[in-house]
Formats: structure tokens, sequence, C-alpha cells
């Protein structure tokens, strides 16, 4: 124990800051007070850490400290939702119970008031009950302190309690809102403990597993005979809107024991229980079905018949004697950003991957076709791209603006602001850079060095040869001629680019255009087009000439020189291959492991004017990745491949910020998607947040369907997953895309090659059979059959498997 004079001296006489000082009076004598006046700016200084770490958790029982020198009459500070963050941040210590313990014993304002406000602050980032906890030791952390306290009567349990159920009233998200309801279900109240007008209120939370949190503790309430059956029945239609299925069916059992003893409430039960049928879930809605059957409720049935799922809606059509007719199919439509041209594209040296839809490109001589939406002028194109737009074909048409020296000056304040935030890897940095003239930052990709390259020109205005006639990213062959004949030594990425999108279509008349076409330049364009084979000088311009001219084929020309790497001389084939880590390590007391996946690809030491060769290389920002992806318009694989470890990392613990532009680009892409891109999409399809889970669903919808992407691909892809997958939300994803006849495909061809046993599996099989029902019938495969019939006993997987094998095919 030391005393605050030698704490004050210390603070006078060393380095140490006064953050040190706050860390050590935790344990502080509680003697006399200081002989002399506090140091100068002491309380400036102290309401500066406070500040801090109201924000920054320190992981020390830095707030202790400020409670001493607040109860010594040294400092003033407001109470305010700063001074309560910091008190749940550094009250406490990380790894050890008793600063927190010690200070709430020793502090009599503490106790009655002050600590009561953490239950009326929600928090965030760094600092709140629920994450401090998440990352302490467990018995140091807050839950555990107030447990100890209630146990041992510092703090009154009744008031524990209900400041618990207070705070599950109040906005807080469900991460931070967990706290409270954990606390609560630690404290483990006694039947008549419970508030039932609380928790009744909580049944109508937003957050679901606050509803979830008090469904449970009413049923026990109803188990210990005290429950209030008309305020459950008044408040009991809120949590049938639970997404889960636990919740809504435990109050439906609940509503069924409530209606057996309490007839005169049928007529409230039954307007309830038909919610139920609105639930998405099928066990729920077959649940509330046979309630609703048992109290003879015609109407209510009959009304909802068109929301249940296929198999439950069969039922129901049944016992009311009609057609399920209303069971259709829905529409599938194209996700949003689809536009005209995305189709496979046919055509000399290419391998469509399925689907007939072709679409022109311009023809010679015309100035590149306008993308979806009204005209632009330069001036728009330029803001909407400072405004953070990303549309690849109006990235390319701003470049040409620039080449040609159509884009002036007025726009230099816009471009300096975004300049200014100094966020050198973005794509509108990069356009903001070229607006003012100034150096880009961004390397490292075909599309960050072509910015680069048109920044170092010099001279007249000219014309670009890689500017897209299609908003798909093709090039019309003979625009492609025609322009490099007016200008035949074109800047190196600009040709590398240009060469890489040529459309397969009307080649053989480019071709004798081409005839006259000067230099190594001309020559490469012909080789593109289906000409004669000439001495290789710039790789990768022939690289480039290569897998336009065959995309998915070897060639011989380039092999020979030796430049045998798939996507140089080496068509672009490699299997999709995923390793799984596992990391353990100490943590004080405790161990703790961390699992995660990563794409095991083979990769080259590619460089950025090869960007068919799959490498290793800095992934961009996600404003870069739809350009990127239109890069090579005849193949996905490549740019799959690169995107494979983001689109992993967003189906497990990360955010991964360019997931959701990850999963457009592949939407929309017009050529081959092979099994990376498969592997992209399965990723996506389990994807941890709603958002890049949802596009997946489109994405499905819009290359599963048309056979861009082989349902056989998807399905090996997902097996290949599968360990690193969750399968409720790929059963929620593809049930999403509504395109029931391609899910009930791509199932049947992945189940039979996962364990009986694997996780999850029983989702997977339900979405199966609602598909396949809705779709018109089961997919016959002799593999289906045989695996369905290996399962045996009474479980929900063995139950839906006799199903399956009853469905005609």
């Amino acid at each position: 124990m030391v005393t605050i004079d030698a704490m004050y001296a210390r603070l006078r006489d060393s380095d140490d800051g006064v953050g040190i000082l706050l860390a050590d009076l935790w344990r502080l004598d509680p003697g006399p007070p200081p002989a002399g006046p506090p140091p100068a700016r002491l309380r400036q200084q102290v309401a500066e850490v406070v500040g801090n770490i109201a924000v920054h958790w320190p992981q020390r029982a830095m707030f202790a400290g400020v409670r001493t020198l607040e109860r010594l009459g040294q400092i003033t500070l407001e109470h305010d939702e700063t001074y309560v963050l910091a008190m749940i941040s550094a009250l406490g210590d990380r790894g050890e119970a008793e600063p927190r313990l010690a200070a709430i014993r020793a502090d009599e304002e503490l106790r009655e008031s002050l600590l009561w406000r953490v239950f009326e602050v929600e928090g965030g980032g760094e600092v709140s009950l629920a994450n401090v906890d998440k990352f302490s030791h467990p018995d140091a952390g807050w839950s555990t302190c107030l447990r100890t306290l209630a146990a041992d009567g510092t703090l009154p349990r009744a008031r524990l309690l209900d400041a618990c159920l207070r705070a599950l009233a109040r906005d807080f998200s469900a991460y931070r809102a967990g706290f409270f309801s954990q606390l609560y279900t630690a404290l483990a109240p006694a039947p008549a403990e419970l508030d039932q007008a609380r928790l009744l209120r909580l049944l109508a939370s937003g957050v679901p597993a606050t509803v979830s949190f008090a469904a449970r503790h009413l049923v026990a309430a109803d188990k210990a005979g005290g429950l209030d059956d008309p305020a459950f029945v008044g408040g009991a239609g809120a949590a049938l809107t639970v997404p889960a299925k636990g919740t809504p069916l435990a109050v439906l059992a609940l509503l069924d024991r409530i209606q057996a003893r309490n007839p005169l409430l049928a007529n409230d039960i039954t307007a309830v229980v038909a919610l139920g049928l609105e639930h998405r879930h099928r066990e729920v809605q077959q649940r509330a079905l046979a309630l609703l059957r048992a109290a003879g409720a015609t109407a209510e049935i009959a009304e909802r018949v068109e929301l249940l799922e296929p198999t439950v809606a069969r039922e129901a059509a049944d016992w009311l004697g009609a057609s399920p007719s209303t069971v259709d199919q829905p529409s599938v439509a194209k996700p949003p950003g689809a536009s005209p041209g995305t189709e496979p594209l046919a055509g000399p040296g290419t391998k469509p991957p399925g689907g007939s839809g072709t679409e022109q490109p311009a023809g010679p001589g015309t100035e590149p076709a306008a993308g979806p939406g009204p005209q632009r002028s330069v001036d728009e194109r330029v803001a909407a791209l400072l405004a953070g737009e990303t549309d690849p074909f109006e990235i390319e048409r701003f470049l040409a603006d620039v080449a040609a020296g159509r884009v002036g000056r007025d726009l230099s304040g816009p471009a300096r602001r975004v300049h200014r935030r100094g966020d050198d890897g973005s794509l509108g940095y990069a356009v903001a850079a070229l607006v003012l003239g100034e150096p880009p930052k961004a390397r490292g990709t075909l599309p960050a060095e072509r910015i680069r390259e048109l920044h170092r020109l010099a001279g007249p205005p000219r014309t670009l040869l890689a500017t897209p006639t299609d908003a798909s990213g093709w090039l019309d062959p003979a625009e492609l001629v025609a322009r490099l004949a007016a200008a035949p030594q074109p800047p190196h990425h600009d040709l590398v680019a240009a060469l890489l999108r040529v459309h397969p279509g009307g080649r053989a008349g480019a071709l004798r255009a081409a005839a006259g076409l000067p230099g190594e330049a001309g020559a490469a364009v012909r080789y593109a087009l289906g000409g004669p084979p000439a001495p290789i000088g710039d790789r990768a311009v022939w690289i480039a000439a290569a897998r336009s001219r065959a995309p998915l084929d070897d060639d011989p020309h380039l092999l020979a020189a030796g430049l045998g790497d798939p996507g140089q001389g080496r068509a672009v084939d490699i299997p999709l291959r995923v390793t799984e880590h596992r990391h353990t390590y100490r943590d004080g007391p405790y161990t703790r492991s961390v699992q995660w996946s990563e794409p095991d690809l083979r990769t080259c030491n590619g460089v950025a004017d090869q960007p068919t060769v799959l490498a290793v290389r800095d992934w961009p920002g996600p404003g870069w990745i739809p350009w990127l992806a239109q890069t090579w318009p005849h193949d996905a694989e490549v740019f799959c491949g690169e995107a494979l470890g983001e689109m992993l990392g967003a189906a497990g613990t990360e955010r991964a910020y360019g997931a959701s532009a990850v999963l457009d680009a592949l939407a929309v892409h017009p050529g081959r998607l092979g099994p990376l891109a498969a592997g992209v999409l399965a990723a996506g399809l389990t994807a941890t947040e709603i958002g890049p889970r949802t596009l997946a669903a489109e994405a499905f919808a819009a290359v599963v369907p048309p056979r861009r992407l082989d349902p056989a691909l998807l399905a090996g892809a997902m097996v290949t997953l599968a360990h690193h997958a969750t399968a409720s939300r790929w059963s929620s994803a593809l049930r999403a895309s509504g395109a029931a006849p391609a899910v009930a495909d791509v199932l049947s061809r992945a189940l039979p090659r996962l364990p009986r046993d694997h996780p999850g599996l029983h989702a997977l099989m339900a979405t199966l059979h609602e598909e396949s029902v809705r779709a018109g019938g089961v997919p016959v495969s002799p593999e289906l059959r045989a695996w369905l019939a290996g399962f045996a006993g009474s479980s929900k997987a063995a139950k839906t498997a006799r199903a399956l094998l009853a469905e005609p095919a």
C-alpha cells in the first residue's frame, strides 16, 4: 500500500503519466488525506484519460483511481455518459477480479447510485459490458463480479434483476443486449422473482435473442403454476415472428396448454396461433396448422395457404379439400445491376459455359456504347466517380475522357477534397489524382497500372485502345483495328487491356482489316484475332493475345517460348482446394484456439500486366473490384481465385468489405464461370453477414438456372467448403434465390457426397424437400436415392429422407 502523497511525488518527479497513477490508485492506503495540493492540471489530465478509456479499453483498473481522487476531494468530474463508459471500461482488470470488487465494496456512492447507470448506457466498439466481458477472463468480468456482490448481499438482488430487464427494454444492439439477458439467467431467478409484466413486454423486442429469453422465463413461470394466462395470450403474437424456430415452437406449445386449461381464451388463442402459419420455418407452420385443425379454424388456414411452405401447403389444401394451386414457383428475376449483353458470348476460340444469348458489339468506328441509364456529360461522370460510383464502363469512359483532354479543372474542388482524405489506395483517390494531375498511389493490378500509365503520358490528346464498346467490358475487334491503325504505338498497359477485351464475334473481318498493322502490336492483334504467330518480344502483350485468341485452350506458340504457366501458354484450369488451419495459444491461465480456412491454389509470380495468371497480389479496396472483374471478360476464374480468400473470410469470422462487390461482379460476368467461381459463390451463400448472403442468392439466380455456372461445379464447391460453411445459412440463402429447380438440382448432387452426420444436414435436406415440391418433383438420381435410403431411426434427417423418397420424381 502507498499514500496519495507518495503518488503525487512520483507524478511530479518522474516521467510517469497520470494514467500510471490511476492504474495504481486502487491499491491506495486509505490513511490520511494528502498533505499538499494536487499537481497542477491534475483534473484536466484525468478528464483526458477518462475520455480516452471511455472509447479504448485499457484492460486495467484505471477508473478505480478516478473514484479515489474524487472521494478524496482532489478532483471533480461531470458524471455524464463518457464517465459511465469509462467506469464500464476500467473499473476492473481484465485478468483479476479483486480491483472491481474492492472498488464497489469501498465506495458507497458507487454502490448506491453510479454503478446502476451501467445498465442505461449501451456503449459501442471496444467499450461495452458485453465486449469487456467477452475478452476478460471468465472470473474477472462484470457478470461474475455483479453475481458475487449479489450473493454476499453487497448489491440488492431484486434491484439487479430489475435493472437487467429494464436494460433489455432499451434499444440496445443484440450483441450488447446479450450481456443483460445472460446475467439475468445466471442469477437464476425463482418463479416468485420473475417480473411477468416486464417479461411480457420483452416479447415485442426487436432483438430475437431477447424475445427468446423472455419466452423461456415465462415458460418457467408456467411450469411453476404462476403464469398470467390472459396477459400471455395478449402478448404472445409478437414472439411468433422470431426467425429461429425454437421460440415460436415453445410459444405454440404454451398456448396449447393454456387452451386446455382455460377454454374461455380459445378464440383469442386461435387468432394468435394463426400467426404461426406466417412464419418462415416449416416446423412452426406444421405445429400451428395442427393446432388450428384441432380447433376447426378453417377460415384462418384458408387465408394463409399461399404463405405456407410447399409441403405444409399441400397438407393444408388436403384438409381444406382444395387444390394447392397457389404453391407456384416464384419467378426468377435478374439481380439488380444486370445489364444487356452480360450473357455468355460464343465465338471462335471460346467455349461458352451454357446459354445462347449474345449481344453484338458496336460496329467499327463507333463511339463506346452508353451504359445503363442516361448519357452523362464529362463533368457528371467525374462527379459520380468522385462520389463513389464504381461502374467499370463509366471508369473506362472517364479514362478515355482524360486521354482525349476532355477533363477540365472545373471539378478540381471536389477532387481536392477526395484527395485530401488520403485514402490513397481507393479508386476515388485515383480518379481525383488524375483530375488534379497528381501521381496516383495504387498499383499492383492492371487497372491501377493503367491509371498510372495514363498519368505519365504526355503530348497531344489520344484515343485509348482498351475503351470497351459494350457495357459488359467487350471491345469490338473491328474497332480495335481501327484505333490501332490511327495510333500504331499504343501505351503498353493499354494494349494489354485491349487485347484481353476482344469480343469473340466478328474476328474474321477484323483480321483481314488488320493485315497492314505495323510492329509487334499489329502482329499481336492479328494473333489474337486468329492470325499467324510471330516472334515474341513483349511477353505480356503476347500472353494477352493468346488468352484472347483461345481463352480456354493451351497455346502452342507460347508453350514453345517457355511461357508455360496457367494463364500464360496454358489454359487456366485450377481445381478448388481449401486448407483448414487451427492455432492454439495460451491466454493467461486459459488455452484458446482459432480456426480458419485458406484457399490452397497454385499461384505464380504474376505481375500487373499478366492479369490472366493467378498470383498473390494485394487485394484492392471494394471500389476497384467491379473493374478488376471486367479485366478479362472471357473468363472469371483468375478474378475468383484471387477473391476466394476474401470470400472465405466473409463466411468465417472476418468482416470482408469486398464480398458484396465480388458477388455483384460474379453475377454479371460475361465469361466462363468455373470451379473457382463456384467456390466464391458457395462461400458467399454461407456468409456471416446478411448483406453478402442476399447478394449471393441473387447471383445464384443469375448464373445457375441458365447454366452459366454448372450446377455440378457448385455442388462440388459446397462439398469442398462443407466443413467451413454453416449449413443453415446455405439453406436460407438457396431458398431466398427463388430458383427452386436449380436449388433442387444442386442439392441433389451435393448431399450424397456429405456424411449423414454432417452438422446442419437436416436444414439442407428440408430445403431440398421444399424446393423439390415447389419445382414439381424430386430430381431422379440413383446416388441421391441410395444415400437417402441409408438413413435409419427417428431423427429429423431420417424422417426427411423418408419423406423425400416418398415424393414423386
